[in-house]
């Protein structure tokens, strides 16, 4: 099996500058598929990412306006949806608060902090002072309290749709660098959110974050079928977001068809070079077939220059996807230097990207082996 893979490289030195431009074509044509998809996929990210940023996967709610018994189906949920991550009730409700002659419209959410830190990780949020585990505290967002001019440890009025009030301590101050959520939001833990409201022991709704966002809508249908029930209904972000969905979805469409043609343009330049080599390398093929080598040997010597070309042209693809990451990391960004796409390396995605091109590269040293294959010594010498 030697001979074979010495005579393949002595053809792909014979011809140095073309093997070059292969092996060039190679691995610019890999590190680009690849880099494509890395990109694709990070572009995914960051617009769910943004899409989802303080927003559920799916929300649970009662067509009565409330769940009494709240407790019961948290824990269903939890025990037989594995898919299901976190389960955050919470009490939500449009309020007024009132400071001096100030009285700003606000959106009352009262949680159990643990259950949302997976949701909407108010502990790291807090820039000043802690949490509002105690009955009548509540955090405000970094905006509303610079519009306010309060402070941790200030007491404000607020205001209920009922027109009564009830006056709360600021016990802290947070930051989810959303204008519009720290404007709006006032914080507290769920008791007191049902207190201010006079609601009970019930909650508004029951919100989920799963495993994996993109099965949203099969999730919510199968906890819909679950816990089946006239007053209780489910949304998902999918439903709530259709048009940006379709957009993901067709910019995946696009990308694999992008990767396809350039994958199919590398095979091409294989396929060529290995024929044009059997052309150009016939008298030698029929003279050292005339010599003994068998049909065998003589194929293999295509399949080792396709291995050749396929291996050296990966080694470099890396370097080049190494230098493509780099680059875009470094020099597409924002105004504030943070990435436009937060592009992670994927070492899966990149091992399958590679075999694939690998077994497709492999297969095409068929062509050139077959004709090979055919080749009549004494005709070719005859002819020569």
């Amino acid at each position: 099996m030697l001979l074979p893979l010495k005579i393949a490289w002595r053809f792909l030195l014979d011809k140095k500058l073309q093997t070059i431009l292969v092996i060039l074509g190679i691995a610019i044509g890999v590190s680009v598929q690849i880099f494509i998809g890395l990109v694709s996929q990070g572009l995914e990210k960051t617009l769910v990412n943004k899409i989802l940023a303080y927003t559920p996967h799916i929300t649970m709610y009662s067509k009565s306006g409330g769940f009494s018994d709240w407790q019961k189906e948290a824990d269903r949920i939890r025990s037989n949806f594995p898919e299901v991550d976190a389960v955050s009730p919470n009490v939500n409700s449009q309020a007024w608060i009132k400071l001096g002659k100030m009285t700003i419209p606000i959106l009352i959410r009262g949680f159990n902090i643990t259950d949302t830190e997976r949701l909407y990780n108010v502990t790291s949020a807090i820039y000043e002072g802690s949490s509002p585990l105690n009955d009548n505290e509540i955090i405000l967002g970094k905006e509303l309290a610079e519009r306010l001019g309060v402070n941790v440890g200030d007491e404000v009025s607020i205001l209920t749709l009922g027109r009564q009030t009830v006056t709360m301590k600021i016990v802290g101050l947070y930051d989810f660098g959303v204008t519009k959520i720290n404007k709006a939001w006032v914080i507290t833990n769920l008791t007191t959110a049902q207190n201010f409201i006079g609601f009970g022991d019930k909650v508004t709704e029951i919100e989920l974050v799963i495993n994996d966002p993109f099965q949203a809508d099969v999730v919510s249908d199968q906890i819909s079928s679950a816990l089946s029930g006239e007053e209780l209904a489910l949304s998902n972000w999918k439903d709530q977001n259709q048009l940006m969905v379709s957009a993901i979805s067709g910019q995946k469409i696009v990308t694999l068809v992008i990767q396809f043609f350039i994958m199919l343009a590398t095979i091409i330049s294989i396929v060529n070079i290995l024929t044009i080599n059997v052309f150009q390398k016939s008298k030698q093929v029929g003279i050292l077939k005339a010599m003994g080598l068998t049909d065998v040997s003589a194929s293999l010597v295509f399949f080792y220059q396709a291995l050749i070309l396929s291996l050296v042209g990966i080694a470099f693809s890396l370097g080049f996807l190494v230098g493509f990451l780099r680059g875009f990391n470094r020099y597409i960004v924002t105004a504030q230097g943070s990435p436009v796409v937060n592009v992670t390396v994927d070492y899966r995605f990149i091992v399958l990207s590679i075999l694939i091109f690998f077994v497709v590269s492999m297969s095409t040293a068929i062509f050139p082996a077959l004709r090979c294959i055919k080749l009549n010594p004494i005709e070719v010498i005859k002819n020569a």
